[in-house]
């Protein structure tokens, strides 16, 4: 499909290599394995000899030696993540364990993304970039480079939490993460983060014997844009988990209702797009009426909200209901206690930093509610560039939680990246190599989502670090996509760094 895109051997290995092989987070052993074996191939090749080294994160670092008359020079810490995001918005779903990423270049000729799938150029892209460096290495001169391929970032960045520099034999003290996601924009700085779980067990009561005076009723909300709960957190976006609980804390409050099911999301780093519910309620006519009304009026105010306007906030949102058959279902007051704590959870930006325009300080995604047979589960996913402000968030959560009766597991957070442009040489250098280059002022800013160089950065004293990358849409959702021009200038500007490096 993408054969005749520039740079050839960047859009090669993005489509053969990377995208031709499952590699979703905690499930990177085939791509781990496809990459080390495509480097033994093409150091056999060019006739080279590298240093293949791994810790038991499974992290993997390349050593590839200097071009002569280079050797003096310090080494570069290149560094991408291998897994991705698996989304789709298919009406049967997506075997992303056995199939590829269905890729296209959109009509435009503008754009590459997959036909109703993350597209994973976050991060296949920096990959493909890494090991085409590492290719078309004779053709640059370089001094030592590392190429650095960390586990599972999109999950819990477990890979950079368990990083083990001395086993991997990194020895740079300048880091150049290639994860972020506009052209001539230099990330120096990013937020922190860590979710927060509430569990509550439940007890079912009622089956089928019930359905002659109860009846049961499906609510779906679907249809968003959904989007990174970082990047994109600030957008006018809806969360389907947040409509949801209006619509059932609105119901509730007038009706006695028992509820069955609340599922929506799957990813911590994702603005959920789609929610369902079930709940039960006495089969009386006029309660059911009044159910209707309710369900209706809300539905028309959400409505009128996201979609009347000329600038549809989210264009293809869908809000529908349907009579079930009964089943089983948990007491009103535990309902009730569900559902008003959904209703009170924040959804998107909190604050603003004081210091940085228009950078969100702290924020709260409402990202998973999931319920089984024996529990209900929700996740918040959030995130500051302050630490002290993130967790003092999360204790807000913490007694909220515990208001409602939940179990509260405040999960391990990383910590923020703090920006230092004027005293960080690789910024500095980095800036002036890639003014030559993009055809627009390059500007430094720090970023409200979690990056891995926050954690690498605590673990290698004096590391300087910068984060750069090609333009890139709408991560962790279907609408994913690569802007194919500024591949072919990053790709330009990265090879420049690299062969006019002397920090």
């Amino acid at each position: 499909v993408l054969e005749h895109l520039r740079p050839r051997e960047v859009w090669n290995i993005f489509e053969n290599i990377i995208s031709n092989t499952p590699r979703g987070s905690k499930k990177e052993e085939k791509i781990r394995a496809k990459i080390k074996k495509w480097i033994k191939e093409k150091s056999e090749k060019l006739g080279i000899e590298v240093e293949i080294n791994e810790d038991l994160a499974g992290n993997i670092c390349i050593k590839m030696p200097p071009s002569q008359g280079s050797e003096a020079r310090n080494p570069i810490l290149l560094q991408v993540h291998m897994d991705m995001v698996w989304e789709t918005d298919r009406e049967g779903g997506y075997d992303f364990d056995r199939s590829g990423i269905p890729l296209r270049i959109q009509d435009n000729g503008e754009w590459v993304d997959a036909i109703g799938t993350t597209l994973g150029a976050d991060d296949g892209i920096g990959i493909a970039l890494l090991l085409a460096i590492f290719s078309e290495q004779k053709s640059i001169r370089h001094g030592p480079l590392e190429l650095l391929f960390t586990v599972d970032e999109e999950t819990g960045l477990t890979g950079a939490f368990n990083l083990d520099a001395d086993k991997l034999n990194i020895t740079s003290n300048n880091l150049i993460n290639v994860d972020s996601e506009d052209f001539g924009v230099i990330t120096i700085g990013s937020a922190g983060g860590g979710s927060t779980e509430f569990i509550k067990k439940i007890e079912k009561k009622g089956n089928q014997d019930d359905s002659h005076d109860f009846k049961c009723m499906e609510i779906i909300v679907e249809g968003l844009q959904g989007g990174h709960s970082g990047v994109d957190i600030h957008l006018p976006r809806a969360n389907a988990n947040q409509l949801m609980a209006q619509i059932l804390y609105t119901i509730s409050e007038n009706v006695e209702i028992f509820l069955s099911k609340w599922n929506g999301g799957n990813k911590h780093n994702a603005i959920t797009r789609k929610s369902v519910a079930k709940f039960s309620f006495r089969n009386k006519k006029e309660i059911v009426k009044q159910i209707e009304d309710i369900f209706n009026a809300e539905k028309l105010q959400i409505m009128e909200y996201y979609k009347m306007d000329k600038h549809e906030l989210e264009p293809n949102l869908n809000i529908s209901n349907i009579i079930r058959d009964i089943e089983s279902y948990v007491d009103r007051n535990e309902s009730k206690e569900i559902i008003e704590t959904v209703f009170l959870l924040p959804q998107g930006p909190l604050t603003y930093s004081p210091v940085i325009e228009d950078l969100v300080e702290t924020s709260n995604n409402l990202a998973v509610i999931e319920t089984t047979d024996t529990e209900i589960r929700i996740v918040n996913s959030s995130r500051s560039n302050i630490n002290s402000e993130l967790s003092t968030f999360r204790k807000k959560l913490k007694v909220l939680g515990n208001r409602f009766n939940w179990k509260v597991n405040l999960l391990p957070s990383y910590p923020g990246w703090k920006p230092e442009k004027e005293t960080n040489p690789l910024v500095q250098y980095v800036k002036r190599t890639y003014e030559e280059y993009a055809d627009k002022p390059i500007k430094m800013e720090a970023i409200h989502a979690g990056l891995e160089t926050s954690i690498i950065g605590d673990k290698i004293e004096g590391i300087n670090m910068v984060s750069i990358g090609p333009t890139i849409e709408n991560p962790h959702t279907p609408n994913e996509r690569v802007n194919i021009e500024s591949v072919v200038k990053f790709y330009a500007v990265l090879k420049r760094i690299i062969q006019d490096f002397q920090l």
